[in-house]
């Protein structure tokens, strides 16, 4: 939410870290808690195709989940990605963007006991739109649909596709931004962490962020509340229906412009 994936970067490597702490009270179960680091880099690129900037992401997640009642805790690295996509400037405040990647497998605790990530492939296509104006509103919208290959473990599919929109209105005064953000995401098939289509899992959330400007830094605080909730946690057989109810989120982020190539050199203008 307010990553500037639809924007196009000036030139460079930039650093871009989020982290977010979450509860949840569920049913059948007691309080989930979990924390959450996705580090990304997202490199611009020096070249442009079909009148768009090449751009590329890479982001290593890390996730800590734990539900006090039942007796778990544990701590991995998620599924790593990498996407590379193009930004287009529409002119006029407006700009699109279109990345394909993939989420690497990864055989953790927290995938194959947890059904939370797990050692399968799924590609990802991310779409962005975005609208910066002239009087400091950025309005942004981002959509990410997720295709999940087979866990070699089992055979078949085992995580369901996934739908994921995030969306931004943020107002920059000075060095602040002030503004309204959300998420919504859902299962679109049928696999077995969803009760092959008897549990899908749904949420949306809204909340709202501050940021300030340090220099070249930008630093954000969110919160986000979950408005409506369906089955949000993973279907694994042994857990009633139901599971994963509402949540609230605090998140926190810092971007930081890691290099940015030096402007080119003046022409030497020789007087004769």
């Amino acid at each position: 939410m307010n990553l500037p994936v639809a924007v196009p970067l000036p030139g460079g490597l930039y650093f871009a870290d989020t982290g977010y702490y979450m509860e949840r009270q569920t049913k059948g179960a007691g309080l989930v808690q979990g924390e959450v680091n996705l580090p990304a880099f997202i490199w611009s690129t020096p070249f442009d195709f079909l009148g768009g900037h090449v751009e590329a992401i890479a982001a290593v997640p890390e996730l800590s989940i734990g539900d006090h009642t039942a007796g778990i805790s544990a701590t991995s690295f998620y599924n790593s990605a990498a996407l590379i996509g193009e930004v287009w400037n529409l002119g006029g405040g407006w700009s699109v963007s279109e990345f394909v990647g993939t989420f690497f497998p990864v055989k953790t605790y927290n995938g194959e006991t947890l059904g939370i990530g797990g050692n399968f492939w799924t590609f990802t296509d991310l779409a962005g739109i975005a609208y910066n104006s002239a009087d400091g509103w950025s309005l942004g919208a981002n959509l990410t649909f997720g295709l999940s290959g087979n866990d070699p473990a089992f055979g078949f599919q085992t995580q369901p596709d996934v739908l994921d929109v995030d969306f931004s209105a943020i107002k920059h005064i000075g060095k602040w931004e002030l503004g309204f953000i959300g998420n919504a995401s859902g299962d679109v098939s049928k696999a077995y962490r969803n009760g092959w289509g008897a549990h899908p899992y749904s949420q949306v959330a809204l909340g709202g962020l501050v940021g300030y400007t340090f220099g070249t830094v930008t630093a954000e605080v969110f919160a986000t509340r979950s408005v409506e909730a369906r089955d949000q946690a993973p279907y694994l057989g042994n857990v009633s229906p139901g599971l994963g109810q509402y949540d609230t989120r605090v998140w926190g982020r810092i971007i930081i412009p890691l290099w940015n190539p030096p402007a080119p050199a003046a022409p030497v203008v020789a007087k004769y």
